[in-house]
């Protein structure tokens, strides 16, 4: 089978493939801030791969981006895919892509943290392995409004026999308060964190300085990636205190799956200094008002790892666990790092820029439900 290299003429294309499994498209724009992506600026790689039919309708796609890792001061490149798709009568075709992601040179793994449940069994047929092994199938949710959630679930059950019904509908369940940023209580040591400034940086590397195998988090790479001119609403960013430095911090954004699917406020990334492990919970507490203070149905975190689910202490408890599959596949090329301290939060993944997110017109002219 025929497979290429994604080139910007065929961006449109793509779109229209991803539209069609009802994921979020990208504007011109969004695809040029994929582009600017900075760690590109160190590593070539591509923004994914296509095959085409005899027509040049594109009817297989992977996207990949690029992300760079740090133990201590040693620095190594990982390649994320995302937005795998391919059209029913191109079934098998997935292969032909995952061999293009694995044979990319210099990366010390290729991986997905967000495997859906039709595609996670492919995976270890390419020497793929689930990572981490303890947490890799779990996936957090603390529910918000379960009416919400209640409606959600009947709606989509009701529309799934009739998706053409289900894409004539207009946006359920957004909330009009969505929008409205009135301040939240937080907790004490918690506020949020407006700029990746100086103070920020040294929270980056101290972390960094831990020595376990770690994204980037610098202050660049976090710029970079709150300016996707896709989002409708900015990511929001928190911070942990303590003593006057940064100890912790979270990241959150908005999503709205489809129409018919209530809003979640999707945890991005979570972390803290070992040190400073009740950093967590004062996090996950202003999280949890935020996502009440804004109407949305539940919080989740898509990713988990060892370290993070003991931080989370009572939290975990009370945590809805969904999914159920291992959504988290790593292969590691021979001759790089061992990757059993790499604890992956979704900041690792590609779930930041392939989420949907609410629609601003659609919520001006919709009330509250």
């Amino acid at each position: 089978m025929a497979v290429r290299e994604i080139r910007p003429g065929d961006y449109n294309g793509v779109n229209v493939l991803w539209e069609s499994v009802w994921w979020p498209t990208r504007s011109q724009a969004g695809w040029r801030w994929l582009e600017a992506n900075p760690v590109l600026k160190e590593i070539s790689a591509p923004q994914g791969w296509i095959h085409q039919d005899e027509q040049g309708v594109i009817r297989v796609v992977l996207g990949a981006m690029a992300k760079r890792f740090w133990r201590g001061d040693e620095r190594f490149f990982g390649l994320t895919g995302h937005s795998l798709v391919v059209s029913p009568k191109m079934r098998g075709a997935s292969r032909h892509m995952l061999n293009r992601i694995i044979a990319q040179p210099g990366f010390f793994a290729c991986y997905t943290l967000n495997a859906n449940v039709l595609s996670h069994c492919i995976y270890g047929r390419f020497g793929f392995i689930t990572h981490p092994p303890q947490t890799a199938h779990i996936r957090l949710a603390w529910i918000i409004d379960p009416a919400a959630c209640l409606m959600g679930n009947v709606l989509r059950r009701g529309l799934e026999p009739h998706p053409k019904l289900a894409r004539r509908l207009s946006e359920h369940l957004l909330p009009a308060r969505l929008w409205q940023e009135k301040p939240v209580v937080l907790p004490v040591n918690v506020s949020l964190l407006e700029d990746f400034d100086e103070a920020y940086n040294r929270f980056w590397q101290k972390l960094k300085g831990e020595g376990r195998l770690i994204a980037d988090r610098g202050p660049e790479i976090q710029r970079w990636r709150q300016s996707d001119p896709d989002q409708n609403l900015p990511p929001l960013t928190f911070k942990y205190e303590r003593d006057g430095e940064i100890a912790g911090y979270a990241c959150a954004m908005f999503a709205k799956e489809n129409p018919i699917e209530p809003v979640v406020l999707e945890i991005i990334d979570l972390i803290a200094l070992t040190d400073a492990p009740e950093a967590v919970p004062a996090l996950m507490a202003a999280l949890i008002a935020t996502a009440r203070m804004r109407g949305a149905a539940k919080l989740r975190l898509a990713m988990v790892n060892p370290h993070l689910m003991a931080q989370l202490g009572p939290y975990v408890r009370s945590a809805r666990r969904e999914g159920g599959w291992a959504h988290a596949h790593v292969r590691s090329a021979s001759g790089n790092p061992d990757i059993a301290d790499w604890a992956p939060t979704p900041f690792d993944g590609d779930l930041f820029m392939t989420l949907r997110t609410p629609p601003r017109r659609a919520a001006r002219a919709t009330a509250a439900e």
